[in-house]
Parts: structure tokens; C-alpha cells; sequence
């Protein structure tokens, strides 16, 4: 396998006697689109969780779907193209402090800024944790995952406990987020939203850094199908027996 060049840190973005600062395709479609989706599915969680027992149901589809999209988007980190890619942006916790103390003043990077990186990482995993916990709590009345009856009540119930403590923590992670694009955007003039619409941010870089150009979106259906899938029969396909039949 070829191995892929490292993104260049935000000090080795240069000044315009060495390159022209241009428009360049960072974020391909796919990545914007799952993007945004998983901001639905965040958003629509949320308020179905917040509705009440007769929207309970779409709180479950919100769910799967949030599941898909992350396994979606940890096939994506292998096999998406350059700035997709975990092994692109994935900083060590030394390169991460370095770049703490000079946030302020830092220049642009291409894709993920070392903290960015981590951070985008922390939300996917957290929001995989929670949908999986929902797959094995109950409302004790009329709904319950399709796991509930194969895990003890008190398990359940522990479970239940971390689903609600995880969406907490997913709140004030995004919540954080949202404050550090803001800051980015308008603060710094860096266009971070404008980027996730367009996918294409300004740089001066070096001429080795390497830019998207295509989109892959062939292979993007087949994995987010495939990802539907392996839900798909996580969910009604493939059900455990009753834990109280072990």
C-alpha cells in the first residue's frame, strides 16, 4: 500500500514569495454531505428525545442512522481521499500542545489544525458510543431497543444511565466545536463554514502539499451502503435470544 504523505503543519505554510494563495478543494463531497447529515441526525435525535413517547420511533431511526454514519465515516478515514484520511491529520500530544500556544497567531493548515483533528475524532466516537448504548435501553412502557431483552434489567438500566451521560458530553463537544469554527471564521478569517458548504479554502502552501481532486463519490455510496447494511442487520436481521432464556 502506498504510503500517504503526511499533511504539513500549520509552520510550514508559507508566504506568498514562495507560493500563490489560491482556492484549493480540501473537504470532498461526501465528506461535506455526512457532514451535514449527522448534524440532522444530531439535531433530530434531540428533539425527538425532547418530544415525547409518539415521536420515540423516529428518535430510534435518528439513532441507526447516526450508527451508519459513523461507521460510514471510519471507512471514509481509510479510504476516502487525502484530507479525509485519520492518518493525514492525526497529531502526536506534543505537536498538539505546541500548537495551543500559538493558536492565536497560527497560520491556516489545509485540513484539520492538530486540536481539530482530535477533536473531530472525540465527536465520532462519542456519537458511536451513544447510538450503540440505545440499542439496549428501554422506556420500561412501549419502546425498547432491540437489544433490551438479551442484557439484564440492572444493565439496562446502567446503560441507559451512560446513553443519557453520553449525549451530554456529545452536547458540550459540539457546543465546543461550534465556538472554535466561529472563532476560526470570523475571528481569524480562516471561512471554515463556507469551506464545509464549498469544500475549498484559500491557502498558501508548498507545492508538495496535496489537494483533492476527485470526490470518489462511486466508492462513497458503496461504503455508506454497505455501513446501512451492516445496521440493517445488526437491527432486524440478526436479533440475540433472551437473556433470560442463558
Amino acid at each position: 500500500m502506498q504510503k500517504l504523505p503526511r499533511q504539513l503543519p500549520p509552520e510550514k505554510i508559507i508566504g506568498p514569495m514562495q507560493s500563490d494563495r489560491r482556492p484549493q478543494l480540501i473537504w470532498d463531497l461526501p465528506l461535506r454531505l455526512w457532514h451535514w447529515a449527522l448534524v440532522v441526525c444530531l439535531a433530530g435525535s434531540w428533539i425527538t428525545a425532547e418530544a415525547g413517547f409518539d415521536w420515540t420511533t423516529t428518535h430510534f431511526y435518528f439513532g441507526y442512522s447516526a450508527l451508519a454514519l459513523v461507521l460510514f465515516r471510519l471507512a471514509w478515514a481509510l479510504l476516502g481521499t487525502f484530507h479525509s484520511r485519520y492518518a493525514t491529520f492525526l497529531a502526536s500530544p506534543k505537536q498538539v500542545l505546541a500548537y495551543l500556544r500559538r493558536a492565536k497567531d497560527a497560520e491556516p493548515s489545509a485540513g484539520h489544525n492538530p486540536l481539530g483533528g482530535w477533536a473531530s475524532v472525540v465527536i465520532v466516537v462519542l456519537i458511536g458510543l451513544q447510538a450503540s448504548t440505545g440499542l439496549f435501553i428501554s422506556d420500561d412502557i412501549f419502546y425498547a431497543g432491540p437489544y433490551n431483552t438479551v442484557v439484564s434489567s440492572s444493565t439496562a438500566d446502567w446503560l441507559a444511565g451512560w446513553h443519557h451521560r453520553l449525549f451530554t458530553l456529545i452536547q458540550i463537544t459540539v457546543l465546543m466545536h461550534v465556538l472554535a469554527v466561529s472563532w476560526y471564521t470570523w475571528g481569524k478569517k480562516e471561512g471554515l463554514i463556507q469551506a464545509m458548504l464549498h469544500g475549498k479554502k484559500t491557502l498558501q502552501v508548498r507545492g508538495a502539499e496535496e489537494t483533492v481532486n476527485e470526490h470518489r463519490g462511486l466508492r462513497a455510496l458503496l461504503l455508506l451502503a454497505l455501513a446501512a447494511a451492516v445496521v440493517a442487520i445488526v437491527v432486524y436481521v440478526a436479533p440475540l435470544p433472551d437473556y433470560e432464556n442463558y
